[in-house]
């Protein structure tokens, strides 16, 4: 690993930059409890009987034969409880199906029973007699007249829409030279995260109800389900297990687990656990969005890029869930990237008798990266232009405000692509190879999901044995956020990160939180931490130079003033517990981020700053097969100062290898409305042998609000890659793959400028 200041030499990681916190240890060690291994005394299992039809009106409903079974507590359907719509954007969802189901897995009734094995057979003892309806599985066709309806509610199968446009862009592509414009399509991908969703609900007169789940916005979830259960939000309690795995897909979850275990645990009165099988992640797991773009870019001869137009079709499968936000995401983030003073954006999203789909690593970042970046290719190539030079003429700088009214401060994107492309021998390519780069832009927090809370809240407390507590509603699901926290605290605090300790799991106890999404962990979690613990030191430095009769600093973990007179942590604790009758000394950090706002069209800055990366690829093809080679990946990131290295490695490791099964491997099949491919044996993941030499550095800068000059990297670190991939692959062959995943066979197709038919 490689951290580069300017263009100055390397420096390598200190050892408290390595810092992991306690749970990492735990983890490989096999000790971690997550979710899914959690037990409560009565515990019952619950299932999900779900739909086999792609779209079909229920006729009725027998639940005798499972009501009969030993072992049944209770069963479910939407004809015999009180249901309220709910949807984290539009509410066009219910906790099981009335009296149509819109896609095969839909939810139908719910079982709880004394263990698994019972509730399973009571789900097959349940008889429902459907009418099938027509179905429509394209999102072209349904958004076609006399296309078979979804949603009364959603005349024409359209669940959200919007035209963006930005300046003039007839006027735009007529100052053109050269006009380029391609179909490109992506697939629906799995999370693929190793722990299937779990959640057990418990119900009591005391608590309320309480869930044992593991998620990335557990304060947003709890809300949702005490407005769909008729609830107050503080009678509903969410506790955060350990996650195995999250990538987005469990920033929200698949809220009618949660629904239905509540649901049935306020029948019962007992616990219920309802896990999902490997096979149910996949048919109700909320994969990332397939999406067809039609674009079209012009360019001057000089390089300069003029206008881009835009055609944006996402399939949102049978409900909302966070579609339009994702839809919002890909028509706009990447035309913040560079320098395109017209915009012209129609995206749409249409509802289809598939799986419901929602949002993976970067709200779909990644999929738009990977059309324009390949179109941008296309038109240096049109050009006879180097695709780097058209790159760094046109790409964002500090001081830029973009098309949207992004504030770019700290930005070192153009180095980003001349580190990549050095590194990746750019200059001096190899015969029969194929060079890719691609750029990357992503928000640090934003307005979009909450317009009138954009920030964080910690508390520091200060324990009777002088050690540390954060408080933090902040999430770690394995990308290192309390490692980070831990190490900002202990910068202010002049301790070792080892002696704090961070809380974040219980709703009932941390402040509340957007969650852990749009790459705000470390830059709006990280401040808010950073001033929390900065309100403790002045208390604590207060309440020494108290005692000792003197000014004092601290250092490890002992306030020592100038003559000498030294008083330790815990007597620091023990006075201010015995002065404040039982009260811990605690800091409270209130981090607002500045400048985030944004009109009714969009138009604004929505976050607080922005990181960057490029990636650059090279590769082999194969011209008789259309097999690809990667030999080497470069992944640079600029997300200002880097708080732990070792963490960030595995980010950087991580996500290049998502970008990877993204680009080349990864993608749903079905079958009409059946997915063909619901498990890990026929679901095609890069293993450990497709991976290849991934080379990770850091630009090393400093953002004016990050905390000790730090940015976000976990989201970004996925988008420049699928863009660098198809770069390379068409350098290669001479022609780009339009459709994501690039297989042999598509490769093989489009070096004879022939379509591939799958």
């Amino acid at each position: 690993m490689k951290v580069l200041p300017g263009d100055q030499a390397t420096v390598s990681a200190s050892a408290e930059e390595d810092f992991q916190s306690a749970e990492v240890w735990d983890k490989v060690s096999g000790k971690t409890v997550y979710g899914i291994d959690l037990r409560l005394p009565g515990m019952l299992a619950g299932k999900i009987l779900r739909s086999p039809h792609a779209h079909a009106r229920i006729k009725s409903i027998d639940i005798t034969g499972a009501l009969k079974l030993p072992g049944v507590r209770a069963v479910l359907t939407g004809a015999d409880m009180k249901q309220k719509p709910y949807g984290i954007v539009v509410k066009d969802e219910l906790p099981l199906a009335v009296d149509t189901v819109r896609y095969i897995g839909d939810e139908v009734a719910a079982v709880a029973a004394v263990d698994e094995e019972t509730a399973r057979r009571a789900v097959e003892a349940i008889r429902v007699e459907y009418e099938p309806l027509a179905a429509v599985y394209d999102p072209e066709e349904a958004l076609q007249a006399g296309a078979p309806q979804l949603h009364g509610d959603f005349p024409g199968n359209l669940a959200w829409e919007r035209l963006l446009e930005r300046g003039d862009v007839a006027k735009g592509f007529a100052e053109a030279d050269v006009v380029v414009e391609e179909t490109f399509t992506t697939r629906a991908i799995n999370h693929a995260y190793l722990e299937p969703i779990s959640c057990i609900a418990s119900v009591d007169s005391y608590q309320g109800l309480t869930l044992y789940t593991a998620l990335q916005s557990p304060h947003i979830v709890r809300n949702l389900l005490a407005e769909t259960l008729d609830l107050p939000p503080s009678r509903v309690r969410i506790v955060g297990p350990a996650m195995g795995g999250g990538f987005g897909g469990r920033v929200f979850g698949n809220l009618k687990v949660y629904l239905l275990s509540a649901l049935l645990a306020m029948r019962t009165g007992a616990p219920v656990k309802i896990r999902l099988t490997r096979e149910e992640e996949f048919i109700a797991g909320r994969p990332m969005v397939p999406v067809i773009f039609k674009v079209k870019m012009g360019v001057r001869r000089d390089g300069t890029i003029t206008a881009r137009e835009s055609d944006i079709l996402v399939d949102n499968g049978a409900y909302s869930a966070q579609g339009p936000w994702v839809a919002k995401t890909i028509s706009e983030r990447n035309d913040s990237l560079y320098r395109i003073p017209h915009i012209r954006t129609r995206v749409r999203l249409a509802y289809t008798n598939k799986v419901p789909t929602g949002q993976l690593r970067a709200y779909g970042n990644q999929t738009a990266n990977y059309a324009y970046e390949t179109l941008l290719d296309m038109a240096a190539r049109k050009l006879g232009m180097d695709p780097l030079e058209l790159r760094l003429k046109n790409c964002v700088g500090p001081g830029d405000i973009t098309v949207h009214g992004l504030e770019i401060k700290s930005c070192n994107l153009a180095q980003c692509f001349k580190t990549a492309a050095a590194a990746v021998g750019w200059d001096q390519k190899k015969p029969g190879r194929g060079y890719g780069i691609s750029g990357a832009i992503h928000a640090n927090g934003s307005v979009v999901a909450h317009k009138d809370f954009r920030g964080a809240a910690a508390v520091v407390r200060l324990e009777e044995d002088g050690k540390f507590t954060i408080f933090t509603g902040e999430q770690d699901y394995g990308q290192g956020t309390h490692a980070v926290f831990a190490q900002i605290a202990a910068r202010v605090l002049n301790v070792s990160p080892q002696d704090i300790t961070v809380c974040s799991k219980d709703t009932a106890v941390i402040p509340y939180s957007q969650g852990a999404f749009a790459m705000r962990q470390t830059t709006i979690g990280g401040h808010a931490v950073r001033l929390a613990a900065e309100d403790l030191k002045q208390k604590m430095a207060g309440l020494a130079a108290e005692l000792l009769g003197a000014e004092a600093e601290l250092s490890g973990g002992v306030f020592r003033t100038p003559d000498g007179a030294e008083l330790p942590l815990p007597e620091i604790a023990y006075h201010w517990r015995c002065r404040h009758n039982g009260l811990a000394m605690t800091g409270e950090g209130n981090y607002n981020p500045p400048g985030s706002a944004y009109d009714s069209t969009g138009y604004g800055n929505i976050a607080v700053t922005y990181s960057f990366a490029a990636h650059a690829a090279e590769v082999e093809v194969d011209p008789q097969t259309g097999a690809l080679t990667i030999h080497k990946i470069v992944a640079v990131h600029d997300s200002g100062k880097i708080i732990n290295y070792t963490a960030s490695l595995g980010q950087v490791f991580g996500g290049v290898t998502q970008g990877l099964g993204y680009s080349c491997f990864e993608g749903y099949l079905f079958d009409g409305g059946q997915v063909l491919n619901p498990n890990f044996a026929t679901y095609q993941l890069p293993t450990a042998l497709d991976v290849p030499p991934i080379e990770p550095l850091f630009i090393d800068s400093e953002d004016p609000e990050g905390p000790f000059g730090a940015k976000g990297l976990g989201e970004i670190v996925q988008v420049p890659l699928l863009g660098a991939l198809s770069c390379a692959v068409a350098d290669a062959i001479g022609a780009p793959v339009t459709s994501l995943p690039m297989t042999a066979e598509k490769i093989y197709w489009a070096a004879a400028g022939k379509e591939c038919l799958e």
